[in-house]
């Protein structure tokens, strides 16, 4: 990849991003190193930090909150253009599927190896613009019927682990057809 022009400062901050994403998605938080970043984009580790003086760290923040703030959209018109729980389930559980950030992946390792006021500051934006989301979305097919009174808390959790877990796994392709699968399992269990 060709160096970027000294002037080029928010370029070279998009690429160590982008370079670090592609690394965080290919090994995890520990597979991400300043040193491995610097080579992918051809800059030297002093310039990263130049762009980033917390390191690491600093970088795998902005791209979890990054994705917290893309998906937090998508999963709003997810719920808003559907009506009925199993719909917007499944909406929610295909966007997460689509997007470009293995989201689940990224949350999961910035809560198991950041720092705890970086573990705190991602886990309440995930807690508010995923858990809460998918919280109400369970409370009102408790309330209209479609879903049979349970734990609206636990479920809630139980749909993300699901999601966050095959949407970052083995399991291919992540589309709506898995989506599908994961919401009929929930709502329907495995009775015959």
């Amino acid at each position: 990849m060709p160096r970027p022009r000294r002037e080029d400062a928010q370029d070279t901050r998009q690429l160590a991003l982008g370079a670090a994403l592609v690394l965080l998605h290919q090994y995890g938080y520990l597979g991400v190193s300043m040193d491995a970043v610097a080579k992918a984009i051809g800059v030297r580790k002093a310039s990263l930090y130049h762009h980033f003086p917390g390191g690491k760290e600093q970088m795998i923040l902005e791209i979890a909150e990054r994705a917290i703030a893309e998906d937090r959209v998508g999963i709003a018109s997810a719920i808003k253009a559907h009506t009925t729980a199993r719909d917007r389930l499944t909406a929610v559980a295909t966007h997460v599927f689509s997007g470009s950030v293995q989201t689940g992946r990224v949350l999961r390792d910035a809560l198991r190896f950041m720092t705890q006021e970086h573990q705190d500051r991602i886990f309440t934006n995930f807690y508010q613009h995923y858990f809460l989301e998918v919280q109400a979305v369970m409370r009102e097919g408790i309330e209209s019927n479609e879903l049979k009174n349970h734990d609206s808390e636990r479920s809630a959790w139980a749909f993300w682990d699901l999601v966050s877990e095959m949407g970052t796994g083995g399991e291919l392709p992540r589309d709506a057809a898995l989506a599908t699968w994961i919401v009929n399992l929930m709502i329907d269990g495995l009775r015959a």
